[in-house]
């Protein structure tokens, strides 16, 4: 068989009676309101059914139930999403919430390479303790007769190193999203550490789906299941070069996987995965000022060019950060547990390193020089080694996002409808330094209030517009599209690491044209001709024409 050819494989079900489930639109919004929202807090949700699989067998049956009453099925579980690819506008919500345990541990001998088996659910924090700790049953090893847990043990620590800094983001949800963060400046995201997939498509039936083995050809794929087979010819647009979260990934090659990361859902659900896992070195977490930000700026290049220092990740503060923190450390010293940031700096710079004490000197060696170079110096820099400080340095990074949430609660007092614009928008590292300038000149000229932090290691730094009324967010909307515009003449994407989902619609064909959107609509009709999961996002709920 053709190496792009696939077979699902047909489960068994069970009764519908025995799936624990909730009905009725009045009783889900009144007893159960949190199904119908996200972290986007976009109003509107509503739902006919409500369902709590345990298992497969109980999904394929909700399936089978929900195509026989033309009924949408809307994936949820930890719903800590931020562009409302959890919220359903009819139909059923299909909670995996009940898929949460570890399946088993294996080694790839060919990958050389652990993984851990999970069900859709398990959040990344419960991952991370689980693995750390070494907390599984020696029945757990896959194969059992590998021993695996057991070999395991006798390891040094492990981790999952995907961080999207909500680690109580479920793993199903971040393989839908291709979820990223700080650390996929260093590790890449979500997609990079998938090996193995299970999903239930709109047929009802699995599809089993291992890295490497299935690949397109002739920019396309073959799905054969017991309804006919279905032809996925792949988009034709090209990706961009840049950190990226917006769309449906393609290449002519590509493996089969990787249709499936990021792809909101939109194809299926997933029931199962493999996540690589990765050794644990020590970390030394680090925070250097400046007094110009273009000396700052200076800095990031070198320090994610060298040869030397390979930082896990490189976060960004400007001014109007800073000052946002100065002003709670004046407020409540203990809220930002750090030392005071003097009045005349301008711009912060953290970034995490692994280290050994053999390398320690020759990295603030070489650190130093950077520095030095760029107009600033060790004694300008905060470095912490113990767990307790490196947690302090993380909370500081942290507080920003917490603090402009805190400003715009407040201000939603008065203007209820108003909410932060942030952007989430990347470019090519060449054009770092032109979408910064870009992004001052044309805040300066509207006159809207902001603030700026992220991951500048991957030129992906959020501009959170501060409405002060609904001008103010009437005149951030056209701001947030004049920026996609330019982030895409850049190179880069609408959307590096939050994705599509059903409020960036139009940012996405910014991105992609319209004949780029009208080829994700089609690929998704091609396998799921009924719209069963998640219509709505990515490119709207309408039908295939």
């Amino acid at each position: 068989m053709p190496n792009n050819v696939i077979v699902a494989q047909q489960i068994e079900d069970v009764p519908f009676e025995n799936i624990r489930s909730v009905k009725g639109e009045m009783i889900i919004s009144e007893d159960f309101p949190s199904y119908l929202v996200d972290e986007s807090k976009i109003s509107g949700g509503h739902a006919e059914y409500l369902f709590f699989p345990n298992t497969e067998e109980e999904i394929v049956a909700l399936i089978k139930k929900m195509k026989e009453e033309e009924l949408m099925i809307t994936i949820s579980a930890a719903r800590t999403g931020i562009v409302g690819s959890a919220v359903p506008f009819g139909g059923a919500v299909l909670s995996l919430e009940r898929m949460d345990s570890i399946i088993g541990l294996g080694y790839d001998e060919e990958a050389k390479k652990w993984f851990l088996r999970v069900q859709p659910a398990i959040s990344l924090h419960e991952i991370n303790h689980i693995v750390k700790l070494k907390k599984l049953e020696l029945d757990q090893s896959i194969p059992q007769e590998g021993n695996w847990v057991q070999k395991f043990e006798e390891e040094n620590t492990h981790y999952y190193p995907v961080d999207p800094t909500e680690m109580t983001a479920s793993i199903g949800g971040t393989i839908g999203a291709n979820a990223s963060g700080a650390r996929s400046f260093k590790y890449g995201a979500t997609r990079e550490w998938i090996r193995r997939i299970r999903v239930i498509i709109g047929t009802g039936e699995v599809l089993v789906i291992p890295r490497g083995k299935y690949k397109a050809i002739d920019g396309k794929f073959i799905v054969k299941t017991s309804k006919g087979d279905y032809e996925l010819k792949l988009p034709t647009y090209k990706m961009p070069g840049a950190k990226n979260a917006a769309g449906l990934y393609t290449k002519p090659d590509m493996d089969l996987i990787d249709l499936f990361i990021g792809s909101e859902g939109v194809f299926g659900a997933i029931t199962e995965a493999d996540v690589w896992l990765k050794e644990h070195t020590p970390q030394m977490s680090n925070v250097v000022f400046f007094k110009n930000e273009n000396d700052a700026l200076d800095f990031v290049i070198k320090l994610r060019t060298s040869e030397k220092i390979k930082p896990e990740f490189i976060e960004f503060f400007e001014d109007h950060a800073l000052t946002l923190l100065r002003n709670k450390q004046k407020e409540d010293p203990k809220f930002v547990d750090m030392p005071i940031i003097a009045e005349d700096i301008t711009t912060a710079i953290s970034f995490d390193l692994p280290y050994s004490e053999e390398t320690l000197s020759e990295y603030f060696s070489e650190i130093s020089n950077m520095l030095v170079e760029s107009n600033s110096s060790l004694s300008n820099t905060w470095s912490a080694y113990e767990d307790r400080e490196i947690a302090r340095i993380k909370h500081f990074r942290h507080a920003v996002p917490e603090i402009v949430n805190n400003i715009i609660a407040e201000r939603k007092k008065e203007y209820p409808e108003i909410h932060k614009l942030g952007t989430d928008m990347s470019v090519e590292d060449k054009y770092l330094k032109e979408i910064m300038k870009f992004y001052y000149d044309t805040l300066k000229e509207v006159g809207l209030e902001y603030v700026m932090w992220g991951h500048i290691g991957d030129n992906h730094v959020h501009v959170n517009i501060l409405p002060r009324d609904i001008n103010d967010l009437e005149l951030g909307k056209k701001i947030y599209k004049k920026f996609a515009k330019k982030a895409v003449q850049f190179g880069g994407s609408v959307s590096a690491e939050h994705g599509i989902g059903k409020i960036k619609h139009e940012y996405l064909q910014i991105m992609y044209g319209e004949e780029g959107v009208l080829q994700m609509r089609e690929i998704k009709f091609s396998l799921d001709p009924n719209c069963v999961f998640n219509c709505g996002n990515i490119f709207g709920r309408g039908a295939k024409s």
